[in-house]
């Protein structure tokens, strides 16, 4: 279970960040993959890489 920052960030298909698991460290990186606009919402996408289209196991909005 990720603790921290990190489960403030809700998953999105077009996610705008994306995150690396380091096990060795215990720790997640997570980076933008574009430029964020003024009061957007950072996402990240709970499949693992930033693009990856396939279904969630819960509904998404």
């Amino acid at each position: 279970m990720a603790l921290g920052l990190i489960p403030i960030y809700n998953h999105s298909y077009k996610s705008n960040c994306e995150y690396f698991m380091d096990f060795e460290d215990d720790s997640i990186m997570v980076k933008t993959v574009r430029v964020i606009e003024n009061g957007e919402e950072l996402t990240i996408n709970y499949n693992g890489d930033w693009n990856d289209g396939k279904k969630v196991w819960f509904e998404v909005k």
